[in-house]
């Protein structure tokens, strides 16, 4: 099974030619050749149509759109492909009505904005091609909106020593003021494994937090990964406490601090 950020990368949006609307007939009305969808409500049948034909057939029709086809291979059972497709349309304003068939998925969207989506879908699958870095049977992944947040706040509220200060409502902050986020996920499933977190200027100064690895996933390499990819700029002077794993950070020029270095902590210096 295609991995969500394989999918992602692949999507290979194809805008067809024509303009399309959305209309009701009656639910025992028979369902036109021309037609690209149909699907029976308790009001009525939808169908959606070519324009031409709806005029044809003399029936009233609404949201004259664009149809996208994702030409990716899609899953009837995946789960997050369209989650992550509709979140970047409505980031541009761009509504979307999509549809799932056997073998790909479908976007139904305002004419005039079709090229907007084109763009906006093109964006979504050149950050996947380039954020995914495959480690073993994992990968990690620096996209904000795929984080798992039950099983970040699952960690550090039950599990993390450094954390059991923390509300959900604090963690929910956390993430959603985050300079960077790194995930870790099984390949196979998509299953979150590990997470780090960072808070930076993007300049010149770092701080990064909450790196863990759940038990299961642990020996593979991951918290090794983890950190190389959350701190790979050069510029950013990095900052961390921890009571435990001083070997792993070392690997990365973390060292105790020299007399230029002053901490005033707070109710948790983690």
């Amino acid at each position: 099974m295609t991995t969500l950020p394989g999918m992602l990368a692949g999507l290979d949006p194809l805008l067809r030619p024509g303009r399309y609307l959305f209309a009701t007939v009656p639910r025992d009305a028979p369902v036109p050749a021309a037609a690209v969808a149909a699907f029976v409500e308790d009001e009525g049948r939808t169908l959606v149509l070519p324009e031409g034909e709806a005029a044809r057939l003399g029936v009233a029709g609404e949201y004259p759109c664009a149809w996208i086809t994702l030409r990716v291979n899609s899953q009837l059972a995946g789960v997050g492909l369209l989650a992550r497709v509709t979140a970047a349309l409505a980031g541009r304003g761009i509504s979307v009505n999509p549809v799932s068939a056997v073998h790909h998925d479908h976007l139904f969207v305002p004419y005039g904005r079709a090229e907007d989506a084109l763009a906006a879908l093109r964006e979504l699958s050149g950050r996947a091609a380039a954020a995914a870095v495959p480690v073993g049977e994992y990968e990690l992944d620096d996209d904000p909106a795929r984080v798992d947040r039950d099983v970040v706040w699952r960690f550090l509220s039950t599990e993390a020593y450094w954390s059991g200060w923390r509300t959900r409502t604090d963690v929910e902050t956390q993430l959603d003021r985050a300079w960077r986020v790194v995930g870790a996920y099984r390949r196979a499933t998509g299953e979150m494994v590990g997470f780090a977190r960072a808070v930076s200027d993007g300049v010149s100064f770092g701080y990064l937090a909450d790196v863990f690895v759940l038990d299961g996933a642990r020996g593979a390499g991951l918290g090794v990964a983890l950190v190389a990819a959350i701190t790979d700029d050069p510029r950013v002077r990095w900052v961390l406490f921890t009571d435990d794993a001083h070997g792993l950070y070392e690997r990365f020029g973390f060292a105790a601090p020299d007399q230029t270095c002053m901490v005033r902590p707070g109710r948790s210096s983690l």
